[in-house]
């Protein structure tokens, strides 16, 4: 597993994970975004022919993180879950299910996303803490839809953002932490999930952090950010 990139935020050291993680050692907290579990099998009842077994992928790479970081919580930045559970999603509730038992020690904090929809199917062995209205924790606001926040650095997801690099012969589209003047948004760590193209340079101000296989890397900053320039969904 790639060694994390240590940056520093409002102040707090921050560990950036290739996995598309972060760690804050201060609170012995790892935070994800956009896990979306169970979309897959969202697929597969729409009649398309995708393979199971992202659920089980996912939670190894989580098994690995929470093993190399030891955190005391676990806190998911929105979209948990990708649609409410169905009576036919058995086989990838066992396993999230396994993973709880394995580690039912770990707090389990859940802002609410806008696909986390019927959060009251999720079985109770989980344990989960549902944060309706996100987190004050100073520095750092906690919430889904990242945007400024008078409290706080204001950190969040549900923009799955992603970047293309380009070269004169290739080009390669990573997924990205995109730290704002504002607020943060962190990559999806659902390895079933789409990507928000946020341009191939990054705007003077901000800072861009590319996960790759290798580890995490910072992508320069390059460009002015245009007046008026959307953000995004």
């Amino acid at each position: 597993m790639p060694h994390p990139l240590r940056i520093e935020l409002q102040g707090e050291a921050l560990d950036l994970h290739a996995e598309r993680a972060l760690f804050w050692p201060r609170r012995r907290t790892l935070i994800v975004a956009d896990v979306h579990l169970g979309k897959d099998a969202v697929f597969r009842r729409a009649g398309l022919p995708i393979p199971a077994g992202a659920v089980a992928t996912d939670l190894a790479r989580l098994e690995a993180l929470v093993d190399r970081f030891a955190p005391e919580r676990l806190l998911v930045l929105g979209d948990l879950l990708h649609a409410p559970i169905h009576a036919s999603d058995t086989a990838w509730i066992e396993q999230v299910s396994a993973f709880r038992a394995r580690h039912a020690s770990l707090a389990f904090d859940v802002v609410r996303g806008n696909h986390d929809r019927a959060p009251e199917r999720v079985p109770s062995a989980w344990g989960l803490r549902w944060l309706e209205d996100g987190a004050h924790e100073a520095p750092f606001v906690f919430m889904h839809d990242a945007r400024d926040d008078d409290r706080g650095y204001a950190l969040g997801g549900h923009l799955h953002p992603v970047m293309r690099l380009n070269s004169a012969t290739d080009s390669l589209r990573l997924p990205v932490f995109w730290l704002r003047a504002g607020y943060g948004v962190l990559p999806s760590f659902g390895g079933f999930t789409g990507g928000y193209p946020i341009g191939s340079r990054v705007a003077r101000g901000e800072r861009a952090y590319a996960a790759t296989p290798e580890g995490v890397i910072e992508i320069a900053s390059t460009r002015r950010r245009r007046p008026g320039e959307a953000r995004g969904r």
